[in-house]
């Protein structure tokens, strides 16, 4: 598995991570959002990070002579 396929995998993780817990907004109570609302940030921020990363093994990869 390339550096690209890994980080992409963790990317797509993330995302299904995501999609579980925005499925779940409707079903948190009121006293217990602000701490969902905190995973949805969290959660975000992760994909970003993976993304930056698929970016950088994306470039890395094109970089490699064949």
């Amino acid at each position: 598995m390339s550096e690209f396929e890994r980080h992409l995998a963790f990317a797509r993780a993330d995302a299904l991570e995501l999609r579980r817990l925005l499925k779940r907004t409707d079903e948190i109570p009121s006293d217990e959002l602000s701490v969902h609302l905190a995973a949805l940030r969290v959660q975000h921020a992760m994909i970003g990070r993976d993304l930056d990363r698929v970016q950088k093994a994306a470039a890395a990869e094109k970089a490699v002579p064949a």
